[in-house]
Formats: structure tokens, sequence, C-alpha cells
């Protein structure tokens, strides 16, 4: 490891012992095409999941590494790849999709409810905790124009918090490896394309209009790691196909 620090040597390392990551997938869909180019579906699903794999720590010492201060062998947090134990992924999803008429004006609409018998405790201070990362509930809308080779789209996406993964750059390794939450985002985008002639389409996109940001936390809320400002962007172009 680099950065080493009094009380929390840390240390990387592989590990050959990594069992396959293994799913039971049950799903049950139903669709409903109510009109043209206009449908509602709904999804449940239900996942059983073995060895999930995620980051773990264990204290040992390395090589007989001595810790200057105290003399005896330097324990250094290692983390590696871990198979976690068994957990279940349950949620439905429904999407509805919907035109008015041949006006050209429309809109799709989804969103996703997911859950696990396994979610994070933060309470929990075992060297090796586990929890599914990844789950997060999700909607997005998009509305729409499609008609006389125009075309329009405004799209909001949300995504609520969610666990990324288990470790952190600011890591010291005293309760295993910390975790690493991104916190609840909504972006808006715009896009609008006209087609000149069979072959040649002008288009222009605006990504992140309202300069969303990401950002990051750790074990609680207020316990804040990173903030990344992409910013707005802006994209316009021509294309022909020959």
């Amino acid at each position: 490891g680099t950065g080493q620090r009094i009380g929390a040597l840390t240390a990387d390392g592989g590990n050959p012992a990594l069992k396959p990551y293994l799913a039971d997938n049950f799903d049950i869909a139903a669709e409903w095409y109510y009109q043209r180019n206009s449908y509602l579906a709904v999804n449940f699903f239900l996942k059983n999941v073995s060895n999930f794999i995620v980051q773990g720590t264990e204290r040992q010492s390395i090589n007989g590494v001595t810790d200057p201060p105290t003399g005896q062998a330097a324990q250094f947090t290692v983390s590696r790849r871990v198979s976690g134990p068994d957990a279940t992924v349950r949620g439905v999803e429904v999407a509805l999709q919907h035109t008015f008429g041949d006006s050209g004006f429309g809109f799709i609409a989804n969103g996703t409810i997911v859950g696990t018998n396994k979610p994070y405790d933060p309470k929990d201070i075992s060297q090796s905790g586990f929890a599914v990362t990844g789950l997060a509930n999700s909607a997005n809308f998009v509305g729409f124009f499609d008609k006389y080779g125009f075309e329009f789209r405004a799209a909001v996406n949300w995504r609520d918090e969610y666990l990324l993964q288990f470790g952190q750059v600011q890591n010291t390794g005293a309760f295993g490896a910390e975790p690493t939450f991104v916190n609840a985002s909504t972006q808006v985008d715009l896009s609008a394309s006209y087609q000149l002639t069979n072959n040649l389409n002008v288009f222009g996109e605006a990504l992140n209009i309202t300069n969303e940001t990401m950002s990051t936390h750790g074990r609680f809320k207020n316990q804040l790691l990173d903030v990344y400002g992409y910013g707005r962007r802006f994209t316009a172009g021509i294309r022909y196909r020959f």
C-alpha cells in the first residue's frame, strides 16, 4: 500500500479462493398493447444470489514486517475480493408508453422498485460487512414529438441513493472496508433533430441542463466523500448517410 500511517497500515491482494457468482432468477411479466404504439408492461422479479463478490478486509501480518512504534509484528488491513453469503433481491418494474393519436406527441415512463434481505447495516462494524451493491429505486420520464421529419425529446432520469462499493480512498481499515454510497440524483436532458433529406440530418442535444452534481458519502449521510461536477454538455452536428 501507499501513504501508510501509524495504526492504519493497509495493503491490497488477490483471492484465489473466490467462488463463482451464481444467481437463480425468476420473472413474471405482463404486457398490454391497448392502442397503436402504446402499451403498459409490468414485470416482477426475484433473484436468489449465491457467492456475491464484494470487497472484504482482514487483519494480518505480512512477511514478518515489524511495526517500529511497538516492535511487534505489523498488522495490515488487507483488502481483497471475497465471496459473500447468500442474498435475495426482489422488485417490480413498470413501463408505460403512450402516443396521442397521430399528433406525433407522446411519452415514455418507467420505474423500478427494488429491495433485498441483505441491506447494509451502518451499525455493523465487523471487519467484512456485506450487502448487495448497486441496488437503487429509479424512474425515467421521456416526453417526445416525432413527426414531419422533426424529433424532440425531453428526458428526466432519477436514481435513488445506492451502495456503490466497499472501500474508500480515505479508508483507515479500523472497521474493515468502509462503504461508499452514491447520493440520489436527477438529470434532465434535451435532444432534437431534423431530417432535411433522406440522407441528411441535423441534430443537437443538451445534457444535464440543470447542472446536477454527483456526490458520494460514507457509512452515514453526513460523511461526505466526493463531489463531481460534470457541468452542462452541449452537442450539435450534421449526419450524412451514404
